[in-house]
């Protein structure tokens, strides 16, 4: 089984209480209403939506939302929050590069670094390639990846952290140079005593790396942003958060 299959099939110990809505999500979602141009009524694809915190953001807001993830987990909690508010988004079960959408969307969405998780660069590309057949003409792209470089400036083989819950998880970290993939196992020791354990595989790229790929996606780039709080993307930016525009 792949890791973001296992991964996602439940709750993860070391990120449960980051998938909920929150001021900084809606915070997210101001930005991308105004850095996509969108306006109440456009279509808008929410690409691994997960739990569903923009997208339920969205849709409150006026927006036609549809969201797709591989996880049926995720997706049942996101039915279960929109429902609690009295919102019915279209929720679809399906692999991130087998969007069943063409030009249907004014712009799509990909959050909090879903995009490099497949094995290879060829099906990494696949994702973005069926994200430009989803989009109108004219419509836009927004990914948000965490940047390799402050990363790599920050590196961190090993580190505790507690969650909210107060759990205790162990990180060991890996970064491969040639791949660009970093490699993690999480050891979570439960409040309970039990012990579980977790990893992910994540290919991170460089900001010409996304361009290359993007224009053979028929996108182009239209502005790249180091935070959503719209501060300049550089070295020492935490993220990478890029916009790209289909051809009219």
């Amino acid at each position: 089984m792949a890791w973001y299959t296992e991964l996602f099939a439940t709750e993860d110990p070391a990120r449960f209480n980051l998938y909920g809505e929150s001021e900084a999500s809606r915070k997210q979602t101001d930005f991308v209403i105004d850095k996509l141009a969108v306006e109440p009524g456009d279509r808008v694809l929410d690409l691994c939506c997960g739990q569903g915190r923009h997208l339920i953001d969205l849709a409150r807001r006026g927006y036609d939302v549809v969201g797709l993830d591989l996880s049926e987990y995720m997706l049942e909690k996101c039915k279960t929050s929109a429902a609690a508010e009295g919102i019915c988004p279209t929720l679809v079960h399906a692999d991130m590069r087998e969007i069943p959408f063409t030009a249907e969307f004014d712009a799509v969405i990909n959050m909090f670094t879903s995009f490099g998780y497949l094995e290879t660069e060829q099906e990494d590309q696949k994702v973005l390639n069926a994200a430009s057949l989803a989009l109108k003409g004219g419509g836009r792209l927004l990914l948000d990846m965490i940047n390799r470089d402050w990363l790599m400036a920050n590196f961190q083989r090993l580190d505790w952290n507690e969650n909210p819950r107060g759990d205790m998880i162990l990180a060991e970290r890996s970064f491969d140079s040639i791949t660009g993939r970093i490699d993690a196992k999480e050891v979570t020791i439960h409040t309970d005593g039990r012990k579980t354990e977790t990893n992910h595989s994540i290919r991170l790229y460089t900001y010409n790396e996304i361009d290359c790929m993007l224009q053979n996606a028929g996108l182009a780039i239209h502005s790249v942003f180091g935070s959503f709080d719209s501060s300049p993307y550089d070295f020492h930016s935490r993220r990478m958060i890029i916009t790209a525009c289909k051809p009219t």
